[in-house]
């Protein structure tokens, strides 16, 4: 049986679908200790899984059980890989976001970005200023996003780069702004990223944007995803997706954000962590909160 390389057996072990993001993880991190290779995938019992790299036992005999199919899968999705604008980023690769390292509650072991993997460079390595992203909750006026296409609009025009998500419309005007602009986009998806980009991994994120575009520009933007390939989006996914915007944005304008909700949550933690959220006076609860939580007033663009 053919020894799978680094990135298939990365493929493999995020293909378990018991195996959950944590005790990907913990296998992983004693897999590097231990310096055991990828063989394990093709030489390993079950109880070598587990005692070993202390993989949940269900994962240890889905994968023992399922071994070829496993592999052939993979090899097919390596083929791909080779073929299409397609990366498998894990913690330990150099392209991998800096900023998730530094700034993620949990930064997803595995990541596949579909276009530009050099987009995600810090701003120090890349001819960008900075990455924002502008928090909307749902339910937002037509006046608060208006106002939002306006601050993008500034904030690109000063070299910064967009970080949204494909399927709100407060994302969507986001990305909408950049692209008019043709300025680049980090999208970063609450599902894997076969089902959104198609199985050429190029369509654009969502219909709106496919209006100026045929497809994406895989040279301007990157379509990130923490989950597997073919996975579907699930309400449960939001608030990871929401998380991991957050954590690749340099700046944080606080639009309209309601109070108790994820966005505030996330905006809270980025402002304790590591300041980096403006907020915007008037708004709705939220806004009110991270004011008297001390994060300042967005005042426009001071570069």
């Amino acid at each position: 049986m053919e020894q799978p390389g680094l990135t298939q057996f990365m493929l493999i072990l995020h293909s378990l679908p018991q195996l959950g993001e944590k005790s990907l993880i913990r296998v992983l991190s004693l897999m590097r200790q231990r310096m055991i290779s990828s063989e394990a995938v093709i030489s390993y019992s079950v109880q070598d899984w587990v005692d070993r790299c202390e993989m949940p036992l269900p994962a240890a005999e889905f994968l023992v059980l399922n071994r070829e199919n496993l592999l052939m899968k993979s090899k097919r999705e390596m083929l791909d890989i080779g073929k299409l604008p397609l990366h498998v980023l894990n913690s330990e690769s150099i392209t991998y976001p800096h900023r998730l390292q530094k700034n993620a509650e949990i930064p997803p072991p595995i990541l596949y970005c579909a276009g530009s993997v050099s987009l995600l460079a810090d701003s120090k390595d890349n001819d960008r200023t900075f990455t924002f992203t502008i928090a909307v909750s749902n339910g937002a006026s037509a006046e608060i996003l208006s106002r939002q296409d306006h601050i993008a609009e500034n904030l690109i025009s000063q070299g910064g780069v967009v970080v949204t998500g494909h399927d709100r419309q407060a994302y969507q005007r986001l990305a909408l702004s950049a692209q008019r602009m043709n300025s680049p986009v980090i999208y970063i998806l609450d599902r894997g990223l076969l089902e959104t980009l198609g199985p050429n991994y190029d369509r654009i994120p969502f219909a709106a944007a496919r209006i100026r575009e045929s497809r994406l520009n895989v040279d301007r933007d990157a379509v990130l995803s923490s989950f597997r390939l073919s996975d579907h989006g699930l309400g449960a996914n939001n608030r990871r997706r929401d998380a991991l915007i957050f954590a690749l944005s340099d700046k944080i304008i606080a639009l309209d954000v309601r109070d108790g909700g994820s966005m505030a949550a996330e905006c809270m933690r980025a402002h304790k962590q590591r300041e980096a959220v403006e907020v915007c006076e008037g708004g709705r609860e939220g806004n009110v909160r991270l004011l008297s939580a001390r994060c300042p007033v967005f005042k426009g663009i001071n570069r």
